[in-house]
């Protein structure tokens, strides 16, 4: 029999997921001998021995019965390999630091625990096992979290502080054992532990987990406040049902006064209790990445008010932890509120000090000793149902359960590797090599210090991880976000050799054209709606329509300019932006009459008469100026008194498309007019002021959330047709609302036209990164 030799080389996912463990097993059974080796760069090799029918066999298998979550992006034979000394048996071998090519290979995200590892926590007779929060094994686990460098071995993460005993050393090194080279394996006695403390900061004298988790189930159902520790942060859980204690946490966690809460249910039955769930959202919720997802509340939502106070949906997500498990175990309700401990746009608290010190409001705190080597926030999702049994993916927050899984570009930068850092808000920066694309986890609005640097840490993991170095940095033309006035800064620390900014709009509609690989020389339509963005003449812009290719997109229509006087303080206080649209209609008697109870809450009359007087001279500074979506959409909130006051970003456009949720009766009918190649905003409150006489709030709500879709729709077939165009990719915040979106894809010709939207990253800034690396690798490779 002929002996041959064959060099399998793969790359993907195929790190930290039990795939050697697999290759192994595959190779004994299939009867060949051989290694198997982790690369430096998350790839791996085998080295197959044997008779060639076998070795195709092994091939084809490890093709056809791979591991669940394995992905393989490269997938490489090379037959008669030369050999020093030929292999007598199967091994798994020690890793090496070698890597496979140009791009970038990768670890899966972090895993919910499995089903099994949940079946041996609850009810194992194994001591080791059950009621131990850290269970995990092969299949399931933090990855992303715990690794500190490439490839993915138990020494490479924060478990090196943890030395097997020797019970876990067998289960580790059995190849019958699901355990086999699982780098998270460990147990109640060589694993991290949880302790308790209480508000002072002492810890409590509880022996055993079982009794710290019953402890603080009672004392989340008694009303107290508990501080936990999870897998890529820190969550504060509370009682869903008592107000008392969920008006407490909004006062001391500050900027919380009606933003929504995300909670925990203990399965899918109980969040059918009290929402909504279509098939692909309890898919998502099930999934290994165990996302919070947005759910439409059902007729018997019983939870306090205050979660979710005046949204029609409710963030959800289902356990992914041990410690989760434990406690649904002991808790009588089957929701708890699980929400970030950080204060709004701080990093997440992920040092035992610092939780403890930061959060003085908490009355225990449950806390483990294993290292949270990078912050990794919940991820958040949203299904809108488009029409034509279409329903799309928004991601709200692309973080935990997806990253580091990279995106895969229908262009190729080589060896080069390019950053792009985004915006301000909601940032995800994103890097580039080859022809992959590896988004951060969410970091947050970056304008405080502490942002800034939790954001040039987590770049700086994947280019250590990686061992890269930036060629090229992209970046926001906005002049005074903190990204844009610290390029220089962010391009010394990263030795980078030159920077380049990209109009915001642009990145968002590039970013829609990356995830669909719309080709660069193609001519597509763009819209672009959302609530702040610099533009190219250096006016706020927001709701544009853009035609051309991608490196070159013009600005063809836009929404009516209008301004927004105090700036950002317009943003806060709606009611400033609604003036500047009444000022156009109405003399300063009648908006005063017709906005009485609005006026009182916010401003004095003095004040508005001031305001109105600087609107009519029109003496505000030109970067007032505003072609914004979401500032109309906010005026429109203030008009039908739905929301007067911004408490959490977005809010008066949020809670107008929940108010007209579920609208009963019909709607008014609302005429939008394009004048030229600007879309008529002003002309539509004397329409909505007539229509208060007959019609309810949330049909007007409705109505003109309606319309604007319509009119966006109408023109970009116009366009379509004038142009010879049939793609359309639309993006930005606003995309977000399900009636707008859904009545511009009814106007659209979808016969002729592909409607594209953002499904893999978020359509909001946490997507702006992704398009800002297409623009900036199409001007390396133009």
């Amino acid at each position: 029999m002929t002996i041959e030799t064959c060099s399998i080389e793969v790359s993907g996912i195929v790190q930290g997921i039990g795939y050697r463990p697999f290759v192994y097993n595959l190779a004994t059974s299939v009867g060949i001998s051989g290694t198997v080796q982790n690369l430096g760069d998350a790839g791996v090799r085998i080295i197959a021995v044997g008779n060639r029918d076998k070795i195709i066999s092994f091939i084809e298998k490890l093709k056809t019965s791979k591991p669940k979550l394995c992905v393989y992006d490269s997938f490489t034979v090379k037959w008669d390999v030369k050999l020093s000394n030929l292999p007598q048996k199967f091994e798994i071998i020690k890793s090496s630091n070698e890597k496979l090519g140009a791009g970038f290979s990768y670890l899966p995200p972090d895993i919910a625990i499995c089903d099994q590892c949940v079946n041996e926590l609850l009810h194992s007779e194994d001591i080791r096992r059950r009621n131990y929060p850290f269970n995990s094994c092969v299949d399931c686990g933090p990855r992303f979290t715990v690794i500190d460098k490439l490839p993915y071995d138990r020494p490479n993460t924060v478990m090196r502080d943890f030395p097997f005993c020797d019970e876990c050393l067998k289960d580790y090194l059995s190849s019958n054992d699901r355990r086999f080279h699982a780098q998270t394996t460990c147990c109640h006695y060589c694993g991290p532990k949880y302790l308790l403390y209480d508000d002072k900061g002492e810890k409590l004298p509880y022996s055993t987990h079982s009794e710290i988790v019953k402890f603080v189930a009672q004392q989340i159902e008694a009303g107290k406040i508990v501080a936990i520790k999870g897998i890529g942060g820190t969550h504060i859980a509370c009682s869903t049902k008592n107000d008392e204690t969920l008006l407490r946490l909004r006062e001391v966690k500050g900027k919380r006064k009606y933003k929504p809460f995300a909670i925990m249910a203990k399965d899918v039955e109980s969040i059918l209790s009290f929402a909504h769930i279509n098939e692909k959202e309890r898919e998502l919720l099930e999934s290994f990445r165990r996302p919070i997802v947005l759910l439409n509340k059902n007729s018997n939502y019983d939870l306090s008010e205050w979660v979710s106070p005046k949204l029609h949906n409710i963030g959800v997500m289902l356990p992914y932890a041990g410690i989760h498990y434990m406690l649904f175990e002991h808790l009588k309700d089957t929701t708890i509120v699980m929400t970030s401990a950080n204060p709004s746009n701080y990093p997440m608290f992920i040092e035992n000090d610092e939780i403890i010190s930061k959060l003085p409001y908490v009355d225990y705190f449950l806390l483990h000793d294993r290292t949270i080597y990078q912050r990794c926030d919940d991820s958040v999702l949203r299904i809108n149902n488009i029409g034509n049994d279409r329903y799309s993916v928004k991601f709200l927050r692309r973080s935990r359960g997806w990253v580091p899984e990279p995106l895969i570009a229908h262009i190729d930068v080589g060896n080069k590797t390019l950053l792009a850092v985004g915006g301000e808000m909601h940032l995800i920066p994103s890097l580039m090599k080859g022809n992959r694309i590896i988004p951060t986890q969410h970091i947050g609005t970056v304008t405080l210090i502490e942002t800034f640097d939790f954001m040039l840490n987590a770049i700086k993991h994947f280019t250590d991880l990686y061992q890269v170095k930036i060629d090229s940095i992209a970046y926001d033309l906005h002049p005074q976000y903190l990204t844009s006035t610290s390029i220089d800064e962010i391009r010394a620390f990263f030795d980078a050799k030159a920077y380049s900014p990209f109009q915001h709009h642009k990145a968002h509609i590039a970013s829609v054209a990356l995830e669909h690989h719309v080709d660069p020389e193609e001519e597509i339509l763009g819209l672009a709606i959302d609530g702040t963005g610099y533009g190219d003449d250096k006016t706020i812009w927001g709701g544009e329509i853009f035609g051309g290719k991608i490196y070159s997109l013009e600005r063809l229509a836009h929404n009516q300019r209008f301004y927004l006087p105090g700036g950002d303080l317009a943003v806060k206080h709606p009611l400033r932006t609604l003036l500047a649209f009444l000022v156009k209609n109405y003399t300063d008697d009648e908006i005063l009459n017709m906005i009485p109870q609005i006026s009182s809450k916010q401003t004095s009359e003095e004040k508005i008469r001031f305001i109105l007087g600087q609107l009519r001279a029109e003496k505000l500074p030109s970067s007032f100026i505003t072609s914004s979506t979401g500032r109309f959409l906010d005026a429109i909130s203030v008009f039908l008194n739905i929301c007067v006051e911004q408490t959490f970003e977005g809010e008066p456009a949020i809670r107008l498309e929940s108010h007209a949720y579920n609208a009963k009766e019909k709607e008014p009918s609302i005429d939008f007019q394009w004048r030229g190649n600007e879309l008529n905003l002003s002309d539509i409150f004397p329409q909505i002021n007539e229509y208060k006489k007959s019609f309810s709030t949330r049909a007007i709500a409705y109505a003109v959330q309606k319309g604007l879709g319509q009119s966006y729709g109408q023109r970009l077939n116009e366009y379509a047709e004038e142009r010879g165009v049939n793609k359309v990719l639309i993006s930005g915040g606003v995309s977000f609302n399900q009636i707008i979106i859904k009545n511009i894809v009814k106007e659209i010709d979808t016969k002729r036209i592909s409607v594209l939207l953002n499904e893999k990253v978020s359509p909001g800034d946490g997507g702006i990164s992704i398009g800002q690396l297409y623009l900036l690798s199409l001007k390396h490779l133009i």
